[in-house]
């Protein structure tokens, strides 16, 4: 039996809360990630706003699981754009304390020179931003991703373990594995980097044809989800898995909004594509029952 809760990340629906919460419902997932909304990244949304959204997601009877953060999404070796982003934690641990969460993803920088060279750095700024989470009680969740540094579960383990911190650890998303450049295997391997780190599970799939790779409905790609469920239940996890859906019926998402997935662009036929996605899930997890 699984103990892990099912959610989604809201702009892979829709850029209206209140669309967002009626899929929620239909499909009876229990929670939410926050990312964009009313087309503007959650951080460029006035108090009065995020007030609303805490408020309607209550009366819902849902729970808000993290807040899906562009955390040092910048330049390693740019002053201007990490103190910004200094900022940005600062703007992103308040929303957080107002709606109650305890989870902020973020990642390790735009990739440009090999990641040994950049890990004293990557470390080095990380560590800068520990106290923030540590006064707050709120956790830094590190997701890899192709386009930054740490593009795999390996090298995120990597930085924990250079980092060393309660407060820092490591969000799992073994989608993103298919389009490391240095072709990780999602499962096993990715996972069995961050075992016993994980705090939370962003969950997506993909194909890769040659030096191609695209977007697939959850449980039709190159990812092992039924070893990976049945690995989940039986370490006990009893975190969040949220669907990250990344993908479309009718259209094909950009690099760019890969990249930097937020506002109604990003979010527009999102509702049917993830469906696809949350139905495949449940039928995923009712074959391990």
């Amino acid at each position: 039996m699984n103990h892990f809760r099912l959610g989604i990340i809201t702009d892979e629906v829709s850029q209206d809360i209140n669309e967002v919460i009626n899929f929620a419902q239909k499909f009876s997932l229990e929670t939410l990630e926050l990312r964009s909304l009313y087309d503007k990244p959650l951080h460029q949304l006035d108090n009065a706003t995020i007030q609303e959204i805490k408020s309607l997601i209550s009366k819902s009877g849902l729970s808000i699981c993290a807040l899906s953060a562009p955390i040092f999404k910048c330049e390693l070796d740019d002053p201007k754009q990490l103190q910004r982003h200094v900022e940005l934690v600062e703007r992103y641990i308040d929303i957080a304390t107002e709606l109650n969460v305890k989870l902020i993803r973020g990642f390790s920088f735009w990739a440009k020179t090999a990641f040994e060279q950049a890990l004293p750095t990557i470390t080095e700024q990380i560590k800068n931003i520990v106290p923030y989470f540590e006064k707050s009680g709120i956790t830094f969740a590190l997701e890899f991703d192709p386009s930054v540094y740490a593009s795999n579960a390996r090298k995120v383990s990597v930085i924990l373990d250079a980092v060393q911190s309660p407060f820092v650890k490591a969000l799992y998303d073994p989608g993103n594995d298919v389009w490391d450049p240095d072709e990780e295997v999602p499962y096993p391997d990715g996972y069995e980097y961050l075992k016993g780190k994980i705090c939370h599970i962003h969950l997506k799939d993909a194909l890769k044809v040659g030096t191609e790779v695209e977007a697939v409905a959850i449980g039709s790609g190159q990812v092992n989800y039924h070893g990976l469920f049945r690995k989940l239940i039986e370490d006990r996890y009893e975190g969040y898995v949220i669907v990250e859906t990344h993908y479309r019926l009718k259209s094909k998402l950009t690099e760019l909004q890969l990249k930097s997935p937020k506002g109604q662009s990003f979010s527009q036929g999102g509702w049917e594509a993830s469906e696809d996605c949350v139905n495949n899930l449940k039928n995923l997890l009712k074959d391990l029952v």
